[in-house]
């Protein structure tokens, strides 16, 4: 047993220690690169937000504020310092000048943990869920920078949720970096433990029951499931106010993202058999036999999600695996310019 001893006013205190223990390394950490390429990058959402701090986004409210943003008829209580006299030369009328209004977005991260999420092919260094993490990490490390706060929503299996609520204090990338990397290393640590199929909706669901309004919701998972499962849920939120933005984590050998690189995907050969990972069924076939349909019926899906998503103003982005969590935002950033 080993002892340490401090001097404290001419006396010695032994302090007794136990056995060193060794605590696992995070493997969901922010890469210093990552905080490199997002410094100074505002990342703004087309809607109006609600928010009470100011921020970076367009407030729903008139405020006080450089940048004009339209004109009011004048009514009791106005300040007259805003009456626009040019206007009432033309027109007769008073109008007041309104202002946009700067506020600060509240951001809820949903991670889908579910048991499609921990596969990794021999091509990458990462499961969809470790992947997923790591954008997350990065996305809330940008916008605690902007003064937003975020919270974070992982859900790991039917009825199990993680819930963090949006905080804009630098703290809570400390907090949310531990859910993350609970989330991952809880899930992978028994993942020849077939719990059912994760049910993405009930943490949406959730989300819903909280009346969340004029909000940014993002939701990554690789949304293996039927559409109506969770595009009710995402509409509702559009409806609220909210921006909504879904970002498909793929694994190359799943659909290949990168121009000229489609013999990345679905690149089994011979019998194979394919066992799910959220139920643990599984089927044995000729996996060259197999590749035209498959990429038949995902590039179909593919099409139907996109589509979709389009009508109900939802921001659909699909992501490969080995795209680095930075290149995937400032391409995301440039791609909505």
């Amino acid at each position: 047993m080993a002892e340490l001893f401090r001097k404290n006013g001419g006396r010695s205190n032994a302090l007794r220690t136990g056995p060193v223990v060794t605590r696992p390394e995070p493997r969901i950490v922010l890469d210093p690169e990552v905080e490199r390429r997002l410094a100074g990058i505002r990342f703004h959402f087309p809607e109006s937000m609600a928010g009470r701090l100011t921020g970076v986004h367009r407030s729903a409210q008139p405020g006080v504020s450089v940048e004009f943003s339209d004109h009011k008829e004048y009514s009791p209580g106005d300040d007259i310092r805003q009456l626009n006299w040019k206007v009432y030369a033309r027109s007769d009328k008073f109008y007041v000048r309104q202002f946009a209004k700067d506020t600060h977005a509240a951001v809820c991260l949903v991670l889908d943990c579910s048991g499609s999420m921990f596969y990794r092919s021999e091509a990458v260094r990462v499961t969809k869920a470790e992947h997923a993490a790591g954008l997350a990490l990065a996305l809330c490390y940008l916008f605690l920078r902007q003064n937003d706060s975020v919270g974070l929503l992982a859900v790991r299996g039917s009825h199990m949720t993680d819930f963090v609520p949006p905080r804009s204090h630098a703290s809570q990338l400390v907090t949310v970096q531990e859910h993350l990397d609970a989330a991952v290393t809880g899930k992978a640590a028994s993942s020849d433990h077939h719990e059912g199929p994760t049910s993405l909706a009930e943490g949406l669901e959730f989300l819903v029951s909280r009346r969340t309004r004029r909000s940014a919701v993002i939701v990554l998972s690789d949304l293996f499931m039927e559409l109506e499962e969770f595009l009710p849920y995402l509409r509702y939120l559009v409806a609220g106010g909210s921006h909504v933005w879904l970002v498909q984590v793929l694994d190359p050998s799943e659909l290949d993202l990168h121009p000229g690189k489609s013999e990345r995907t679905f690149p089994f050969q011979g019998a194979v058999f394919f066992r799910s990972a959220e139920t643990g069924h599984g089927i044995l076939m000729d996996a060259r036999l197999a590749r035209a349909d498959y990429l038949a019926r995902f590039n179909a899906y593919q099409d139907d999600l996109r589509e979709r998503c389009a009508e109900a103003g939802i921001e659909f982005s699909p992501c490969n695996t080995d795209t680095a969590p930075s290149e995937f935002i400032l391409e995301h950033l440039t791609r909505r310019r």
